[in-house]
This record gives structure tokens, C-alpha cells and sequence, in this order.
């Protein structure tokens, strides 16, 4: 419904009144106290309007209407204004600037332009870039643009008026109005201005980030966007920011789309122009498009007359925003205008039947709403507290439903250690009864290793922080120990806490573990014995050599002067074959030892040497070379040397093995280090062989899958498992030469020098 007559007319004169209070004084300080009505221009001006986009826009329609009322009052004549509509937003193409640039340079040719005025930031841009050599001399007055520019490529003085979005002011009247809201739809199209305006916007609602949720719909088209307001979940507002381009390319009137989006949405929507006001949006901090231009052509008026003199590259004089709502349709949802700032300026306000009889009826509807409200309060309130006591009913009733159906022990406890209460399964798992568990403080049946980090744990629970997950041993009443696993949320001085049996997940992640290390001993095991040939050779050699030179020892000596300086250098021999048939003895104990895996520090280059040096006469690599590419530069890594030489030996045996029946100048295995990146070691074993069938090459690291008629298939399927623990991964991959590349990866050690 729209308001009398009379009622608009008087809105008009006070929202011009607030316009002039809000803009005057800001244009007059900045140039000497200007009134462009106290007398013409002396000397015919010539001014030519540049507007960014199509005539049909109603923005320019009110702005133009009152730059034109204050030309009038200057008394410039409307042969001296030019008006140019760019439409640089439906036409973006360079030919279309091209032609528009040849246009003018013909039109304007010879003609002095005074003043150039630009609408929007595209008319802006257009005579800084194309258009720089057009109206040479000419200022140039920008309103409705960007409150900033780049002033290195300027050529002549700028005034700029800024069109800023209130989007602060805005969404804090929205939140007066809706203090319940949690979503806010953000509607924008994606034009160049639009997206100009989703940065300012999206920079000033992250004060709100931890209050609200923001939806952009800056990826939708028009009729996405409809689609989805129309169906918002409650305490959402939407906040209409401006469409003239949508995703599809589509131009379209902003206020039609404002009309639009107002029809179809099941929320409240909010917008900043005064032009989207009446068409269905509620109101907001609102730009006023006929105000702002009458301010474009006060101050263009002083430029003419010599009051302001541009002396800076680029001047900007700010402007004031209005809040405006719509009456209808505040009352549409619920909203009473006493949350609104005196100053708002109403629209669609009609009288109500009150405000014509509220003199004569006021002494009777006081009484009847006094007594009224008596009564209604009275029926709320018993209509409450029974509503009240059904819901706290129904929900112990729930709460005891789930508190014995459940398997896991559940439990409310205060901050003192004292369980208030517990479900059934307490009972099953622990074997106490309920009364036995609340009768004492919860740190009596806690395992004395346990008890610190359970009290760290409460203490932070008390100070109302949350915790993440633990476990802890509870004792149970034959005496045993349950690991339980716990998650925990505080209230006030109580603790809501759930736990979970995970004993006999502990006991089978540790007998897993067990087996596996047991598996690995058997490999390794395994693996001595195919090494039989290459061990015996290698402590033959140095008990043969400790044979001879003990002889040579025995023959010095039976002389009559026997030279002590040779027998000396013999006896020096002697222990050093010793020391190696030692190291090698060592090697293999340490290689088939049963022990607990040891991390450490460990050089990869010198284990794999280690291995290489240890099979060099096993019967598998006669007639076979192993080149090592060992990179200088390698990290240190943490790890069990001997699980990590158990890997490497077992790659360099499959390899050896895929290339028995290889002729003998293709029998070659490349062992290869280096860094994978700054923080991982890479190692990789080559072979020129027969390759991976890849057919099977996904069951490879199976346990007991095998190519070799006299393996057991668990040496790559430990490897694997072993380079896991150690935090890296295992791959395999036919070369495309021929034979295949096993490699792994490993951590390396931080801090470790290069």
C-alpha cells in the first residue's frame, strides 16, 4: 500500500532536508563555503557527462535529476551538457571502445570541455586508459565510483565522490532488527564493479565471522539465485548488493533484479540503493542516487566558477548514508519501528485506525490491555512451567533409556572426583556395583601410573576448557586393570564423560605386533640360511689367513735370531683377520638375534654397505656386479639398523634371484640413494631380470605370495611392514628397459645436517 499523497510529499521535503544537512556543510568546508546559486558563470562552461552504462538504469535517471536541478539553479544551460552512455557493461569488447574513442575525438573535435564528469568506475577507467587524449586540459568530476584509484598514469586533476556500500550499517541495522539471525545471503552479480563491491563487502564481515554464516551467490545464475532463497533455513537474512551481470553473461536492471529477489525469498531482504526501496526490500543504510547527484553538480559548478581549486592529483570528499526502510515491509515481518534510529526515513507508512482515535479511546484500551495482559501472561506462564515439566520428564525418561541400553560406561562426575552418576555397564565392566563407584572419589580405582594425567586432565576440564581424547586404567574388583578410552565435555563444576572398553583392542594390537616381529625373525632367519655359502666363505677367509700367518709366526721363531720386528707385523695381521671374522660373526648374530626393535640414528649409506659386503660371495651373485649410487649428500635417518639391512638384503636377493637365468652381461643390480626432497631419503634397488608380471604386481607385498618355487612369500610383505613403522612407504615398478625397481622412502632426520 503506498502512502497518501500529502504524507509522500512531506517524506520528499525531509529526506531532501536530510540530504542537504548530511552533504552540505561536507562539499561547502571543502571549497571556501561555495553556493552555486548566488550568481551564473561568468563565461559559458561546457561539461560532458560520461556514464558507464545504458540510459535505462534508474540509478542514472535520479541521479541525473538532480545533477540537473542544481545545473538549473547555476544556471548552465542544458546546451552546454553532454551526455554520453558508454554501455561498457554489454559491451566489453576492445572495438566497441575503439569506436567509442574514434566517436568522440570526431564529436569533440575542436570544441573546449570544461569539465568531464564520469558515472561509475568503467566511464573512470575509460578516460584514464582509452580515452586519456580526449577533452585535453579537461578535470575530471567522478561520482558513484571507487572511494580508490591509481594516481601514477593521471594526467590531469581528479575530484572523486565515492559511492562506498554501507554494508557495516547495514547488516547492524539487520541485526537490530533480527538479532537472531545465524545466515546472511550475500546476492551480487560478477561484473567488475560487482566484484569490487564482494571484497569490500566480504572484508567488513569478518568482524561477524564467528557470529554469523555468509553465503556468496556470485556463481549462480539469476534464476539459481531465486531458486535458492526461496527455500533458506529460518534466522536467515539476505542482503541484496547489486546484479547487473550474473554468470550467464546476462545484463540485467539492478532494481528489477532487487524486485526479483524480494518476491522470492521466504527471508528478509536488505539493500543499500534508495532505488531498490518500495520494490519488496525491507530497507537498510541505504545510497541516495538523486541526492548524490544533486552534491555531483554542487561541486561541479564550484570547479567551473574557480571555488575549488584541484591542486592534489586526486581529491575525495566522502559521502553520508540514510537509513530508509519500507513500513509495509517491516510490519510484513514482525519488525516494530522503536529498534530504528531516529533519523530513519519511512516509506509505505499508512495511518492506523489507532492513530486517528488514540485520543478519545486511550483511557479504555489502557484498562482492557492492562487487563488483558494480566491474563495472558498469567495463561503463558502456566502454559510454560507445565510444558516445562513435561519436557524435563520426557527427556530423564530418555536420558535413563539411553543410559542403560548403551555399551559404553557413561557418567556424570563434579570436579572433586566424584561420580553422580553411572549406567549399567560400570557394573559389567568393572564388576563394582554402582553405590561401590560413587561412594569414593573416581582417582581411588585409577592405576598409580595413571593418576597425574587424570588430575591434569579434570583440572582442565574445571577451568571449562575442552580436552581432546586419552586413556586410562581402571581397576576392576578381582584386582585386574581395563584400559579405557575417554572423551569428556565440561559443565560448570560437572564433567559429561563417555569411555569405551579397549583392553581387548590393546592385547590384540599387541599380540599383532608380536607376530609380526616373530615373522620378521623368521625371515631373517630364512634369509641366513640361503646365505650359508657367502658366511662361510666369509669367516673361511680370514681363519685361513690367521692359519698361514700363526705357521709363518712358528718359522721366525725357531730361528736362532728370530726377527721380532716381522713376527710383529704377522701377530698385527692375525688380529686384524680376527677382527673381521669377528664383525661378520657379529653381523649375522645381530641379524638372526631376537631382540626389541632399537631406534637410532643411522647413516642408510653405511647399512647398505654393510649388506653388500656381507653376500659378495654368496653363490646368487656370481657372475652378478652391484653398483652403488649412494648419494654424499644423504640424511641421517632414526630407525632399527638391523630391520633396515634386513629390507635392503632382501631386495638385493630378489633381484639377484629374478636374474639367474639372465645372460651374464644383463646380470647387474644398481643400488641408488639420494633425497626425494628436503625431508625424505629415498632408496631404490634396480634390476635388469625378468620383471614384475602385471598381472600380480597389486599382490607383491601380499603375505605369502610368492614367484619363487622355494619362497614363502613373507620377505617383501615384511619389508613393507617394516618400512611402515618406520613412517615411509614401499613401491615397486618394471623399468622400461626391462627388470624392475623396488624403492622405499623414509623420514629423514630433522636438524640433521646435509
Amino acid at each position: 500500500m503506498r502512502l497518501a499523497r500529502p504524507i509522500r510529499t512531506a517524506l520528499y521535503f525531509i529526506s531532501c532536508l536530510f540530504i542537504l544537512l548530511a552533504f552540505g556543510p561536507r562539499v561547502g568546508s571543502a571549497h571556501a563555503e561555495a553556493d552555486p546559486r548566488d550568481s551564473s558563470v561568468s563565461a559559458p562552461k561546457s561539461m560532458v557527462l560520461l556514464y558507464s552504462y545504458g540510459d535505462g538504469i534508474p540509478a542514472y535517471q535520479e541521479a541525473t535529476r538532480g545533477f540537473l536541478s542544481i545545473m538549473r539553479e547555476g544556471r548552465i544551460s542544458s546546451n552546454n551538457l553532454f551526455f554520453e552512455y558508454l554501455d561498457l557493461e554489454r559491451k566489453r569488447d576492445i572495438e566497441h571502445i575503439e569506436n567509442l574513442t574514434t566517436l568522440f575525438r570526431h564529436k569533440y573535435d575542436g570544441k573546449k570541455i570544461d569539465l568531464v564528469v564520469t558515472v561509475h568506475t568503467k566511464a573512470l577507467k575509460f578516460i584514464f586508459n582509452e580515452g586519456k587524449d580526449l577533452f585535453p586540459g579537461a578535470p575530471v568530476l567522478s561520482y558513484l565510483a571507487p572511494d580508490t584509484i591509481e594516481t601514477e598514469e593521471i594526467e590531469r586533476p581528479v575530484l572523486i565522490l565515492p559511492m562506498r556500500m554501507d554494508f557495516k550499517g547495514t547488516l547492524e541495522l539487520a541485526l537490530k532488527l533480527f538479532p537472531q539471525t545465524k545466515r546472511v545471503v550475500f546476492i551480487n552479480g560478477v561484473g567488475e564493479g560487482e566484484k569490487r563491491l564482494e571484497l569490500e563487502a566480504r572484508s567488513v564481515f569478518v568482524q561477524w565471522r564467528d557470529r554469523l554464516e555468509f553465503e556468496y551467490t556470485k556463481d549462480l545464475s539469476v534464476e539459481e539465485m531465486l531458486q535458492r532463497i526461496a527455500t533458506l533455513p529460518p534466522r536467515s537474512i539476505v542482503l541484496y548488493s547489486n546484479v547487473f551481470r550474473d554468470k550467464t553473461d546476462r545484463t540485467f536492471l539492478p532494481r528489477d533484479v532487487a524486485e526479483m529477489v524480494a518476491r522470492a525469498a521466504n527471508a528478509p531482504v536488505f539493500g543499500m540503493f534508495n532505488t531498490v526501496i518500495e520494490n519488496g526490500v525491507i530497507g537498510g543504510s541505504v545510497f541516495n542516487f538523486e541526492g548524490e547527484g544533486a552534491r555531483a553538480g554542487t561541486v561541479a559548478l564550484d570547479i567551473l566558477k574557480g571555488n575549488l581549486s584541484l591542486t592534489k592529483p586526486v581529491t575525495i570528499l566522502a559521502a553520508g548514508r540514510i537509513p530508509m526502510f519500507d513500513w509495509q515491509q517491516l510490519k510484513r515481518w514482525g519488525v516494530e519501528e522503536i529498534q530504528l534510529p531516529k533519523e530513519t526515513i519511512f516509506v509505505n507508512r499508512a495511518i492506523s485506525f489507532w492513530d486517528q482515535y488514540k485520543r478519545s479511546l486511550i483511557g479504555v484500551v489502557f484498562l482492557l490491555l492492562a487487563q488483558s495482559f494480566l491474563i495472558i501472561v498469567l495463561l503463558f506462564q502456566i502454559r510454560r512451567r507445565r510444558s516445562a515439566e513435561k519436557a524435563f520428564f520426557q527427556k530423564t525418561e530418555e536420558l535413563d533409556q539411553f543410559f542403560s541400553v548403551t555399551l559404553d560406561l557413561l557418567c556424570v562426575a563434579n570436579t572433586d572426583g566424584y561420580f553422580l552418576r553411572l549406567n549399567p555397564a560400570w557394573e559389567t565392566i568393572l564388576g563394582y556395583s554402582r553405590e561401590e563407584l560413587m561412594a569414593g572419589r573416581f582417582f581411588d580405582f585409577i592405576h598409580p601410573d595413571d593418576l597425574g594425567k587424570t588430575d591434569d586432565i579434570v583440572s582442565t576440564l574445571a577451568s571449562q576448557e575442552r580436552v581432546p581424547s586419552f586413556v586410562n586404567r581402571y581397576r576392576c574388583k578381582d584386582g585386574t586393570y581395563r584400559w579405557l578410552e575417554w572423551t569428556a565435555v565440561p559443565a560448570g563444576n560437572l564433567i559429561y564423560a563417555a569411555a569405551r572398553d579397549i583392553t581387548e583392542r590393546l592385547e590384540a594390537e599387541a599380540e599383532a605386533r608380536h607376530r609380526r616381529e616373530e615373522l620378521a625373525h623368521v625371515a631373517r632367519i630364512a634369509t641366513m640360511g640361503e646365505l650359508t655359502t657367502s658366511l662361510a666363505h666369509e669367516i673361511n677367509q680370514p681363519l685361513a689367513a690367521i692359519r698361514s700367518n700363526a705357521e709363518a709366526a712358528q718359522r721366525f721363531l725357531s730361528q736362532a735370531a728370530p726377527d721380532i720386528s716381522e713376527v710383529r707385523q704377522i701377530l698385527d695381521d692375525i688380529i686384524r683377520d680376527d677382527r673381521r671374522a669377528g664383525e661378520v660373526v657379529q653381523k649375522v648374530r645381530a641379524l638372526v638375534r631376537k631382540e626389541t626393535p632399537l631406534r637410532e640414528l643411522l647413516d642408510l649409506n653405511e647399512a647398505i654397505q654393510e649388506v653388500a659386503a656381507l653376500i659378495r660371495a654368496d653363490s646368487l651373485l656370481q657372475g652378478l656386479s652391484i653398483a652403488m649410487e649412494l648419494s654424499p649428500d644423504l640424511k641421517r635417518i632414526r630407525g632399527d639398523r638391523v630391520q633396515l639391512e634386513q629390507v635392503v638384503l632382501n631386495l638385493i636377493l630378489n633381484s639377484a634371484a629374478a636374474m639367474k637365468n639372465a645372460p651374464r652381461t644383463q646380470r647387474k643390480i644398481i643400488v641408488r640413494t639420494g633425497m626425494k626432497d628436503s625431508e625424505t631419503v629415498k632408496a631404490s634397488v634396480t634390476d635388469f631380470g625378468t620383471g614384475i608380471d602385471e598381472n600380480n604386481i597389486d599382490r607383491l607385498f601380499e603375505l605369502f605370495y610368492t614367484t619363487k618355487p622355494e619362497g614363502l612369500g613373507m620377505g617383501l610383505s615384511i619389508s613393507q611392514r617394516i618400512i611402515h613403522a618406520h613412517g615411509g612407504a614401499m613401491e615397486a615398478s618394471n623399468n622400461p628397459e626391462g627388470g624392475a625397481t623396488f624403492a622405499f622412502t623414509l623420514p629423514a632426520h630433522e636438524g640433521d645436517p646435509t
